[in-house]
């Protein structure tokens, strides 16, 4: 089996994409930045465990999809303080079987947050079927987020630019 790359995707009310890195960059928040028509969309490179050697049942058993990944919630909780609004934490479990069963599994949880808390879990699917198609194949791991048209990083803007992109985002809507 091999690891589908571990991403975690916020979707947030922003409409612009330069808006949304600007305003990321402006506020130290390192993140990749994806334009949807539904909103712009942060996107989280998480961190992979190192496999164990030996393995046990019980992390299996224990698996739950109820914890999220801390840069993940970190992020999450920063965004829906600085956007006043609600956002929505998808995160994915994924591995490909090469096996005889050949595909993707795993699990996809998806989260509320409002005010820097995290909220209630919401149903995965309902939210990845009112959003774009980008969203569902960053997090399924068919695209890399570097590809995405309109893709940018929060982490590598100077601050000058970050506020001029912020600025001019607000200004008019970018998908």
């Amino acid at each position: 089996m091999s690891e589908v790359p571990a991403v975690a995707v916020v979707l947030t009310p922003v409409a612009s994409a330069p808006a949304l890195a600007g305003l990321c960059a402006m506020s130290d928040v390192d993140v990749h930045v994806v334009p949807s028509k539904s909103g712009a969309v942060a996107v989280v490179e998480l961190e992979q465990p190192e496999p164990a050697d030996d393995w046990d049942i019980g992390e299996l058993l224990a698996a739950t999809g109820e914890e999220v990944p801390a840069q993940a919630d970190e992020v999450a909780r920063t965004l829906s303080r600085l956007t006043k609004a609600g956002v929505v934490l998808i995160t994915a479990s994924l591995t490909t079987d090469s096996g005889v069963e050949q595909g993707l599994s795993g699990q996809l949880t998806a989260w509320r947050y409002a005010g820097g808390e995290q909220g209630e879990q919401v149903a995965v699917g309902l939210v990845l079927a009112g959003a774009d198609d980008v969203v569902e194949d960053v997090v399924l791991g068919r695209v890399r987020v570097t590809d995405v048209p309109g893709h940018q990083r929060s982490g590598d803007l100077p601050r000058w630019k970050a506020a001029r992109m912020f600025a001019k985002g607000l200004r008019r809507r970018q998908p």
